[in-house]
């Protein structure tokens, strides 16, 4: 299989990105409580996903400073994750499926794993070295992806 270079990879990740946080703002309506906090948590990565998308991608300017902040702000976010997942808090709107609690290790992991690639992006934009934060972000996004896929519901 032919491997897809960074800068496909990226617009691919981008696009998924975009779609998710749209979607977030139509799906948040009438939630309340945890499922609230959590989706309000969510959308808040997933704007940062989107700013730093936006930049590496060459959408937006370049900032590593802004990237920084922006991975500093999901790394704390991260930590947050596995307090608003009580089990069985599937009260409607929520996307979360019951998978998360049948392998809470798996998906607990994940949340930690975002931190840690989270807190990696901080510190290579700080390098400024565009290649390196491009190969983190997408370091960065295939955890996103991999909770996504096994952990929510799929969109129509």
């Amino acid at each position: 299989m032919k491997k897809l270079s960074l800068k496909i990879k990226i617009t691919v990740l981008s696009a998924v990105i975009v779609i998710s946080a749209t979607t977030a703002v139509f799906a948040h309506g009438g939630a309340m409580g945890v499922v609230k906090e959590r989706m309000d948590l969510m959308s808040a990565i997933g704007k940062n996903m989107k700013s730093v998308a936006s930049m590496v991608k060459g959408d937006a300017k370049f900032d590593p400073t802004a990237i920084e902040a922006s991975a500093k702000s999901m790394a704390e976010q991260s930590t947050k994750i596995n307090d608003l997942f009580p089990k069985g808090s599937l009260e409607k709107p929520t996307e979360a499926l019951p998978s998360i609690w049948e392998d809470w290790g798996r998906f607990a992991q994940l949340s930690k794993d975002l931190e840690t690639e989270t807190n990696k992006l901080a510190e290579i934009a700080t390098s400024g070295d565009k290649r390196a934060i491009m190969m983190q972000f997408a370091q960065t996004g295939k955890v996103c992806s991999t909770c996504h896929t096994n952990f929510r519901l799929k969109k129509d």
